[in-house]
């Protein structure tokens, strides 16, 4: 069954619930970022480890792609963790904005401040706001550059391994 609006039914929330619901809504928004950060330090740090080391000999230059394309396996990785974040984090969302419209609709008397302060936020907008979207365009982009990264380093492997006579 497939509910558009949330379900509620108390009257007016405790102060006890909200507080709990605001705790783990920002516990949840800070694993998301810390994930984000954790993933994107990773991968940055390995796409410069072939830049270390200028003199590497040639015999070896071929494994300086390995860092990099871990950094981009752990980047696609990475995108799944973020996602399952976001959508736990989207629960702990959805519970604290409908508790905080019930406590609106309870304690603000003038309709248009109730309804200028009021979230709104439904079940299926829950997973869709810009902070979701911001997040996940970061991580693919992230898995796009350091894709490229990998492309890049290959090919720049490859010419300067072979004469150029040969092409």
């Amino acid at each position: 069954m497939d509910v558009e609006e949330p379900v509620t039914t108390a009257s007016k929330p405790d102060r006890q619930d909200l507080t709990y619901l605001w705790t783990e809504y920002k516990y949840r928004h800070e694993l998301c970022w810390t994930a984000v950060y954790k993933v994107s330090v990773a991968v940055i740090a390995l796409a410069a480890i072939p830049y270390a080391k200028a003199a590497v000999p040639n015999d070896f230059r071929g494994w300086l792609v390995a860092p990099p394309l871990i950094g981009t396996i752990l980047a696609a990785f990475g995108i799944l963790f973020v996602w399952s974040e976001l959508d736990l984090f989207a629960k702990v969302k959805l519970a604290h904005h409908t508790l905080q419209d019930q406590f609106f609709d309870a304690t603000l008397s003038d309709a248009d401040i109730r309804g200028a302060a009021k979230h709104g936020l439904t079940v299926r907008k829950a997973w869709r706001t810009p902070f979701d979207w911001y997040v996940m365009v970061f991580m693919v982009a992230l898995l796009l550059l350091s894709s490229g990264h990998v492309l890049f380093l290959r090919m720049s492997h490859i010419l300067k391994s072979t004469p150029i006579s040969s092409l």
